[in-house]
């Protein structure tokens, strides 16, 4: 189990590619944070708000998720990080694997 870090320019983008990502069941649940950053962009400090999510996924979907954020993302080098679930409680790992199948069939009472 994961969570995928990814940064957007706005709330609108965030769910535009969050629903997505849980249509492709490649994600089982998207959590939404408001953020302000500071980086450097083309010999530029720069200071922007904007919106970072939370994807839980299976960690096998990983380079799935990253393929299609990065072609869907409207920035030129979006933030997507991986960060790996070192311990999770057992019943909402199993909905999250059940709410990704692809079948979709496997139902869980956690959400």
């Amino acid at each position: 189990m994961i969570h995928v870090y990814i940064h957007y320019p706005t709330r609108r983008e965030a769910e535009k590619i969050s629903r997505l990502l849980l249509k492709k069941r490649l994600a089982g649940c998207v959590s939404f944070v408001k953020q302000s950053d500071m980086y450097w962009w083309k010999g530029k400090l720069v200071g922007t708000q904007g919106v970072v999510t939370f994807v839980a996924a299976p960690e096998k979907n990983y380079k799935k998720i990253e393929k299609f954020v990065a072609k869907h993302h409207p920035y030129q080098v979006p933030c997507i990080l991986e960060m790996p679930i070192k311990r999770a409680y057992a019943p909402y790992k199993k909905w999250l694997i059940n709410a990704t199948n692809h079948d979709g069939r496997k139902k869980s009472k956690s959400h």
